[in-house]
């Protein structure tokens, strides 16, 4: 028996309603069935062709657990589904949760690795903390965390990011625009590469902030870590403290 007719067989009679007929009428049923069509790793323009215009079916394919392999397709289709949302949509902690976000709002709990990743618009709120690679690559829209893991903000272009309490090592790596507030501490190589934008850190810096930075403006109220701004190129760094060779430049709060 072929699939075709395998699945048309299976979803005659009462699960008839439980299809997810797509805006050029393919059928879709699950994450998979996505998959198969469009591969595990698509453009957003391939998703958003095939995604249900049904809120309630699309909200069938953001309830199933995408697993590792198709956590890419659920992460584009929990920003669709955002972006149609009246209200704010919440969405269990799973990674690349409003992946490409373009506007809307998000709530999350509790959230994984990739949160925001590579998003232009909208909010997304964390109540607890986040894992890795937060707001990575986003170039606009606002992301506000309770804290968050390593490589935060990496390679930031434009909109702004809060962590409310620690942030991990590598807070905004290769970061040209964009805003980040660490109302806490965070770790080491804060602003390693920066080359645009802003970090402003309430609390105390890791070692190695500003590493090779070229460009933008790191604050640090209370004290850095040991080789502060060490081999900096340009842009600027104030502190209310500095550890140990502490590079040429720096500057204390006025």
């Amino acid at each position: 028996m072929s699939l075709k007719r395998f699945m048309e067989d299976a979803y005659q009679g009462r699960a008839r309603a439980k299809r997810l007929e797509t805006r050029r009428g393919i059928m879709v049923f699950s994450l998979e069935d996505l998959a198969d069509r469009i591969g595990t790793r698509p453009t957003r323009a391939e998703v958003e062709a095939l995604a249900p215009a049904d809120e309630s079916l699309l909200g069938q394919l953001i309830a199933a657990d995408p697993g590792k392999k198709y956590q890419i397709l659920w992460g584009i289709l929990s920003s669709i589904a955002a972006e149609r949302s009246p209200v704010p949509v919440q969405l269990p902690a799973r990674d690349f949760a409003g992946l490409e976000l373009c506007r809307g709002s998000i709530i999350v709990e509790e959230a994984k690795d990739n949160v925001g990743e590579r998003m232009r618009g909208g909010r997304i709120l964390i109540c607890g903390a986040a894992g890795d690679f937060l707001g990575q690559e986003m170039s606009g829209g606002g992301i506000v965390a309770g804290a968050c893991k390593d490589y935060a903000f990496r390679k930031m272009r434009g909109g702004f990011g809060v962590v409310r309490g620690f942030s991990g090592n590598y807070t905004g790596v290769g970061n040209s625009g964009g805003r980040i507030v660490v109302r806490g501490s965070c770790g080491e190589r804060a602003g390693w590469l920066m080359r645009g934008g802003s970090v402003r850190i309430a609390q105390d810096a890791g070692d190695y902030l500003g590493l090779l930075m070229s460009g933008g403006r790191i604050t640090v109220k209370g004290r850095t870590g040991r080789r502060a701004g060490w081999r900096r190129r340009g842009g600027a760094i104030r502190a209310g403290g500095y550890g140990p060779e502490a590079g040429d430049g720096v500057l204390g709060l006025d």
